[in-house]
């Protein structure tokens, strides 16, 4: 990319609650769910020479990567809707009035993807593209309201049927792997965020998501360790690779002569 058309989008990473709203919470449940369901420091190791947009806000006080129609959002079910009720174990830990919940929305949620969707089309009219990373980071067990349930990679890449570059998520892939990282596609996490506005309709709009294991660059107890600036460095490589497109090299199907091969093994066990 000869310009930087790429935008770090950073949506769970803070720790603040609005003051205004600390009234809505038991607040003896903050140590957990902080430390649970914040993808703490993910706005440092990703913190790279990018446009990018960082929600200053706690996704526990408001959710930005949520649907904002809570009848479209399934983990809504479990109260971790756009405005979270409950905690990771499903303790009511919150109450939001209707009045107060409409402010959320139009003053935190709506704001956010205004500015989201305004930079998506500078970087169209700028560059004649636009590519989101969709950065996050994620706990090294399943909790208990998580879908996927299943032993947890180091590096999760999720992808859009539409707007993922199948090459892209190949070279983020086998450039983690090469580092010695486990990487899986779409697990414990699938799919990757992209403007409303341009969803399904703007292939130009393209997005992958990366997700981090937290025990690659902090303990249990929060603090970040000694891999922590390691890991900020193979991020930020990786990304210069994307940005100098090097993902277009990357081979979808095998080669002729790994299919020749196999046709061969093929027919004499035949």
């Amino acid at each position: 990319m000869d310009k930087d058309c790429i935008i770090l989008h950073i949506p769970h990473s803070s720790l603040t609650i609005p003051e205004e709203a600390l009234h809505q919470y038991d607040t003896s449940f903050f140590q957990e769910e902080f430390l649970l369901m914040t993808d703490r420091y993910t706005d440092e190791l990703f913190g790279l020479p990018y446009s990018s947009i960082v929600f200053p806000y706690s996704r526990l006080f408001c959710d930005v990567e949520r649907f904002r129609d809570d009848s479209q959002e399934e983990m809504s079910q479990k109260g971790m809707g756009v405005v979270y009720t409950k905690t990771h174990n499903n303790i009511e830990y919150r109450k939001v009035s209707a009045e107060e919940k409409e402010k959320i929305l139009s003053s935190y949620y709506d704001a956010h993807h205004q500015k989201f969707e305004k930079l998506v089309d500078e970087k169209l009219k700028e560059c004649g593209e636009a590519l989101i990373i969709d950065c996050h980071s994620f706990n090294p067990y399943p909790l208990p309201h998580e879908i996927d349930q299943t032993p947890r990679p180091d590096i999760c890449i999720g992808t859009d049927d539409f707007h993922t570059d199948k090459k892209l998520a190949l070279h983020l892939k086998s450039y983690f792997e090469a580092k010695r990282y486990k990487v899986k596609l779409n697990s414990p996490f699938q799919g990757t965020i992209v403007p409303l506005k341009h969803y399904g309709k703007i292939k130009k709009a393209s997005s992958v998501m990366i997700e981090l294991n937290r025990k690659l660059y902090m303990n249990e107890l929060g603090e970040k360790t000694e891999n922590f600036q390691k890991l900020k460095d193979d991020i930020s490589e990786i990304i210069e690779t994307i940005k100098n497109k090097r993902y277009l090299e990357v081979r979808e199907d095998p080669p002729q002569r790994f299919n020749k091969n196999w046709q061969k093994i093929l027919k004499n066990l035949s």
